[in-house]
């Protein structure tokens, strides 16, 4: 099975699942959902309320951290996406912008050991690969080897 990660927006077709805490309501997305690796509503605000008042990498790191705590260590990905075919994780962030769906591929690619793309797809299925920020591996890995 190959995953992929990608947003509302820039992803038009495929096996599209909502991992965001709305579950993409705020952006039209009418479709599958889990809601297990949703952000967590208390750490996010702390998260978003900091935005601007201490250094970004410090706010990414908490996030990272509490993202980790409060989700990634509690759900199996292996059962969530049993049953799915290529499946297409979303959530808001364009791009190379922090968010938790990057969290989410690099977890998948250290626990699995496999490539998680994070892509762009439109209507006719033609892929464009984005990057992910490159520090967030190394953040995720840190924090996993200290909780």
């Amino acid at each position: 099975m190959n995953i992929f990660t990608g947003n509302y927006y820039e992803c038009k077709a495929g096996n599209l699942i909502s991992i965001s805490g709305d579950r993409g309501k705020s952006a039209g997305f009418v479709g599958k959902v889990l809601p297990e690796l949703a952000p967590k509503k208390e750490f996010w605000k702390v998260w978003r309320s900091n935005i601007s008042l201490i250094p970004e990498l410090e706010n990414t790191r908490y996030y990272i951290k509490e993202y980790y705590k409060c989700v990634l260590s509690k759900v199996n990905i292996e059962d969530l996406l049993k049953n799915e075919v290529d499946p297409i994780l979303l959530c808001y962030e364009r791009g190379k912008n922090f968010c938790h769906r990057h969290v989410v591929a690099e977890y998948i690619e250290i626990m699995y050991n496999t490539h998680v793309k994070d892509i762009m797809i439109d209507e006719n299925l033609n892929i464009t690969e984005n990057p992910r920020p490159n520090y967030i591996r190394d953040i995720l890995i840190n924090v996993m080897n200290n909780v």
